[in-house]
């Protein structure tokens, strides 16, 4: 015989089975019985049902030491301030094989070699070694970044007269980003950053990088609104400034995002549109330069005078899986005597340093810094085991193949430069990385750059004689034969990485490269540029 107690709770149950089957009966759902999931407690440790937006596969992390931060999943205090530190540690050396030189000293023999290498183009690795720290703190609504950079170059690199290869600020700024306003997402950055716009690489930034790279002091504000399910437009203005420091300053430049006598700022604005996997956008900035030099000529030894280079740029994305990312970016960059022109663009075609080196290779020696640069680049990424792996999802842990393929082509649509005028250029780039185990890769990179360029070794002007002494500058065309040629340097790069894990963004690297050089791009027999070199370096990230 049963306990009464017992009899009760048996009683109980037998109700609530009767009620369910009724509620059963009354939905006909032939669906079998299912047991209601238990609640858990909202604490650091608890497991967590999936749900939307959170994988399966998520890992089960722990609290971080001392219960500073809640586990993988486990909910937070809204607004709650953090701060989070990352960085990275890195370093890269080439010895470069050289070849016998013209003018060989006597007894010379065997082959030179040099460290670090004497080569041109493109290279495969970010020389030089240095750490790199990322600090953040602040909540979701109002955040502070800075980031400092640490470069371990001899003391003849270092402080006041070249800052840029010693330790020093990189970005230091407050990012602001108040609740939705309905389908309105708004973000305003203040302090001293960079940015760059129009890359066609997956990142925005490439094989080749940005056509638009920004820096200076000021703000930019941002803003998304949500037209449809589907479609998304963002528009984008901002304000930076560079200052200079006088001319006559006795340390040069305090930082490396100045110059001497020259001060300048920029303007610029992007609207984008975004629909399902489709991505178009447009940017466009002003970098306006404004020389206060009284005795010191421009880089193209000519007068001090007010510049201005104005970007035009139109970009168009595709991305889907399997397949990965398309990047198409055409765009024309237009220059108004810009020899002045500091270096709130640091980026466009190549590295610029302001509008220096792309007056040197495009618009030519003699061109007063006028002109216009017409250039459509492209790139397209993929991953061979994602497109195997379909329609299952690939998530990197296994062996995988990926690849980037760039191409850019560049004119030279109206010049002062005779030489120069419809000149044409292009860079062509292969990078890829065969990931065989969880420990090694195999990787290989090929890159080309070809231009039309005047080599013919310009001869130093002679100003005209002027007792007065108040011109020190020439600005004309200097006594020189005018010889177009081809500047061209070709490079294959082979390689082994070895990583932590499959998905580590950790390593360490060996790498060989042959490189090739065109007459006008080795043009110095008498210490000629190396064709061989071997890398060894690598990068940890925390």
């Amino acid at each position: 015989m049963l306990h009464p107690t017992r009899r009760s709770v048996l009683a109980a149950n037998i109700a609530l089975l009767v009620a369910g089957g009724v509620a059963w009966a009354d939905e006909a759902a032939p669906a079998a019985t299912q047991t209601a999931p238990v609640a858990t407690d909202a604490i650091p440790g608890s497991p967590v049902a999936p749900g939307p937006g959170m994988s399966p596969q998520a890992p089960p992390v722990p609290p971080a030491p001392g219960g500073r931060a809640p586990s993988f999943g486990a909910p937070a205090e809204k607004g709650a301030p953090r701060f989070r530190v990352g960085g990275r540690f890195f370093g890269y050396e080439a010895v470069g094989i050289g070849s016998k030189p013209s003018n060989p000293p006597e007894g010379y023999s065997g082959s030179p070699l040099h460290v670090p290498m004497l080569s041109n183009g493109k290279i495969p690795f970010w020389g030089g070694a240095g750490f790199t720290l990322n600090a953040e703190y602040g909540t979701p609504s109002l955040k502070a970044y800075v980031t400092y950079y640490f470069r371990l170059n001899g003391e003849q690199y270092q402080s006041y007269y070249n800052p840029q290869q010693g330790p020093g600020f990189g970005v230091a700024y407050l990012l602001f980003t108040p609740d939705p306003i309905g389908k309105l997402r708004l973000q305003f950055k203040a302090g001293s950053f960079v940015e760059v716009y129009g890359g066609p690489g997956q990142w925005g930034w490439g094989i080749f990088g940005p056509l638009l790279g920004l820096k200076g002091y000021g703000e930019t504000a941002s803003a998304d609104y949500d037209l449809t399910r589907d479609v998304r437009l963002t528009l984008t203005h901002g304000l930076l400034v560079n200052p200079g420091v006088n001319e006559d300053w006795p340390r040069g430049e305090y930082n490396a995002w100045i110059e001497t006598g020259v001060s300048n700022w920029v303007h610029h604005a992007h609207l984008g549109i975004a629909y399902k996997q489709y991505t178009f956008k447009l940017h466009y900035a002003s970098d306006y330069g404004t020389d206060d030099r009284t005795h010191s000529c421009t880089n193209l030894k000519g007068p001090p005078h007010d510049g201005r280079m104005d970007t035009y740029l139109a970009e168009a994305r595709w991305q889907e899986n399997p397949w990965g990312q398309v990047g198409l970016t055409a765009g024309l960059y237009n220059f108004d005597w810009a020899a002045s022109v500091g270096n709130g663009v640091w980026w466009a075609v190549d590295w610029t340093q302001g509008t220096r080196e792309m007056i040197n290779k495009y618009l030519g020696q003699n061109s007063n810094g006028n002109g216009r640069v017409a250039v459509v680049g492209a790139e397209y990424s993929f991953s061979i085991a994602s497109m195997l792996w379909h329609p299952r999802s690939f998530n990197s842990r296994a062996p995988d193949i990926r690849v980037s393929l760039a191409a850019m082509l560049t004119r030279t649509l109206a010049t002062d430069d005779s030489a120069y005028k419809n000149a044409m250029g292009y860079f062509f780039g292969v990078d890829t990385e065969y990931r065989m185990t969880s420990k090694l890769s195999l990787t290989f990179q090929a890159y080309g750059e070809s231009r039309d360029a005047n080599i013919s070794g310009l001869d130093e002007a002679i100003p005209p004689p002027d007792p007065s002494g108040a011109n020190v500058c020439y600005l004309g065309t200097p006594n020189h034969v005018v010889l177009k040629q081809r500047w061209s340097v070709y490079s294959v790069n082979p390689g082994i990485a070895y990583h932590a894990d499959w998905t580590s963004l950790d390593r360490i690297q060996l790498i060989y490269g042959r490189r090739f050089y065109s007459a006008a791009a080795d043009n110095n027999q008498g210490q000629p540029y190396d064709k061989h070199m071997i890398v060894l370096g690598g990068y940890v990230t925390f």
